[in-house]
């Protein structure tokens, strides 16, 4: 992971950070299974948004597993 995907999420709080982790799982076993998941329109690689509370998730996904792209409060990523 990048150094600033894993510095935001240690900035979390641990009750922030045990969603996340819990959400990412979800998202790992079934990558359309949440109701908060997006595709993301004009880009060229198949980039996906997860919403959890005011902090967005963008993600693809691989064969067996799902690449974190980018983390960040909401008015700070798009």
């Amino acid at each position: 992971m990048p150094d600033k995907i894993t510095k935001f999420i240690k900035a979390l709080d641990e009750k922030t950070r045990s969603r996340l982790k819990e959400k990412l799982l979800e998202v790992k076993k079934n990558p359309f299974s949440s109701g908060d998941i997006k595709k993301l329109q004009g880009t060229s690689e198949n980039l996906y948004r997860l919403r959890l509370g005011k902090i967005r998730v963008v993600y693809k996904i691989l064969k067996s597993d799902i690449e974190i792209v980018d983390i960040d409060y909401r008015g700070n990523i798009y």
